[in-house]
């Protein structure tokens, strides 16, 4: 039976893609992300490559290039993110809270939403700004400082669990590091 014939009749096919084919598809889909893993990796401590050999384990320098790489962004978000809730938020509970009575936290709330639509609107600037300025720094510090090459894994490296830690941990340390900088508004409350 094709998969066009039972699926014509309403059925579930009985035909599926082979996992090569699958394969093919996720590098294709995958192409264009700069993320250093797919967002839909497997939870396999050593995947196998195709032709069935374990996955060289990346190098503490590769995992913590990709830590940077990721933090650096996340610093720019926090900051943008917790200054811009705490403005708006300070905003709506001064003229709204009054006008219509509402309470601190619901003001906080309706900040947090425009905080988060402006993040999700200046995620790319973010990330080219802090690659503008990477460029720059690097320039005029005669290259003494610049960030580490982002490394070159593949798509079985881009699963393992060390560089999905590596990565995840990077946002977070650079989230958290943004945030305490972006509570710069509370010193003229």
């Amino acid at each position: 039976s094709s998969s066009s014939s039972s699926s014509s009749t309403g059925k579930w096919p009985k035909v599926f893609p082979s996992e090569n084919k699958l394969n093919n598809l996720r590098v294709f889909l995958q192409r264009d992300r700069h993320l250093p893993y797919p967002p839909s990796a497997p939870l396999q401590k050593l995947p196998k490559t195709p032709s069935g050999a374990q996955v060289r384990e990346p190098t503490n320098d590769q995992l913590y290039a990709i830590a940077i790489h990721q933090a650096i962004p996340f610093i720019g978000f926090g900051i943008m993110d917790n200054s811009i809730l705490l403005l708006a938020g300070e905003a709506i509970d001064t003229t709204l809270g009054v006008t219509l009575g509402i309470s601190t936290m619901c003001a906080a709330a309706i900040g947090n939403i425009i905080s988060d639509v402006a993040g999700v609107g200046f995620g790319t600037i973010i990330e080219e700004t802090v690659q503008i300025w990477a460029t720059r720094i690097e320039k005029m510090s005669g290259g003494r400082l610049k960030l580490p090459p982002l490394p070159d894994f593949n798509m079985e490296q881009r699963a393992l669990r060390s560089v999905r830690w590596s990565s995840q941990m990077g946002c977070a340390v650079g989230l958290t590091i943004g945030c305490v900088i972006g509570m710069f508004p509370l010193l003229f409350f």
